[in-house]
């Protein structure tokens, strides 16, 4: 007999006489095995989307240390030589991170 049957006693409560039920449990395995496929998919998307969020999260914070790192060499309205090459450089992060990002929100779209 095959692993994928299983056998069962039914006592029949109209006619009072005992069957034998036999059911075919490789259809119910195979869908079980595409199911649990499907499940390990999806849990590598959600990691994958997790470990990009986790990107993103580092770089936003290691922008916003830059910014700041860069509006302390800032002393007053005149900028040094150094102090502009910073504010210049903090600007082509920030023009390259919202290229990265692109328009998420909408806001970069003026309203019509």
């Amino acid at each position: 007999m095959s692993r994928h049957l299983v056998n069962h006693e039914h006592m029949c409560p109209g006619c009072g006489e005992i069957h034998i039920i036999v059911i075919d449990m490789a259809p119910i395995l195979k869908d079980l095995d595409a199911i649990k496929t499907e499940l390990r998919k999806q849990g590598r998307l959600m990691a994958t989307a997790t470990e990009q969020l986790t990107a993103l999260s580092a770089k936003v914070d290691d922008l916003v240390a830059d910014v700041r790192a860069a509006l302390a060499v800032i002393n007053g309205d005149e900028l040094s030589t150094e102090a502009q090459a910073a504010l210049d450089g903090v600007n082509s992060k920030l023009d390259a991170f919202d290229a990265e990002v692109g328009d998420a929100d909408g806001s970069d779209t003026t309203p019509v």
